[in-house]
């Protein structure tokens, strides 16, 4: 693989380290990219017979620094992602920048445990107060389309896609249906 089409791992590692909690935007296919560049590596060093030859030196060089610099990036990114979703979890509002940095595995990882994290919060929150809830109905809908992530009447973040079946309080599911984004289910006891 020529040298202008590689990713510069080490690149993007110095950008990373730069912005301490912000994410370096990547393109959408970055972590199979990287994978492609590594295999393509150590197959290249794998048909160097010489294994003592400078060639093959370089090429193991390469591949280390390739492995250890894309370990350094995954470990960064998924603590700055840990961050977010924590902050987001906590009734903050979202960064869609930031967001948008990430690519789709990392945006499912974080939509994971920004859910996790915002449920747990709650529940702990919940049994610290007692908190009441402002509304003792709650209506079960299945969503008609994806919904930006928004904090409800019970003051949790729900980040809710197309065809998702949720639990809202009345007055957040009653602005979904009458906006045509979700449809009332019927729960029979």
């Amino acid at each position: 693989m020529p040298d202008s089409s590689r990713i510069k791992l080490n690149d993007i590692l110095r950008d990373e380290r730069k912005t301490r909690s912000k994410l370096v935007p990547l393109e959408n296919g970055f972590y199979e990219t990287v994978a492609a560049q590594i295999r393509e590596l150590d197959d290249e060093k794998r048909r160097i017979e010489d294994t003592y030859s400078t060639k093959y030196a370089i090429l193991e060089d390469d591949l280390k620094t390739a492995r250890k610099a894309i370990d350094n990036i995954v470990e960064r990114r998924t603590a700055k992602i840990i961050n977010l979703a924590s902050f987001h979890s906590s009734s903050k509002p979202k960064e869609q920048r930031e967001i948008d940095s990430m690519t789709p595995g990392e945006r499912e990882f974080y939509n994971k445990l920004l859910k996790l994290m915002t449920g747990y919060r709650g529940e702990l929150m919940d049994r610290i107060f007692s908190k009441k809830d402002i509304s003792k109905e709650y209506i079960v809908v299945r969503l008609l389309k994806d919904i930006p992530t928004f904090v409800g009447a019970d003051g949790r973040n729900y980040t809710l896609a197309k065809e998702d079946v949720a639990v809202l309080s009345a007055v957040n599911a009653k602005a979904l249906i009458n906006r045509n984004a979700a449809i009332q289910i019927s729960v029979k006891r």
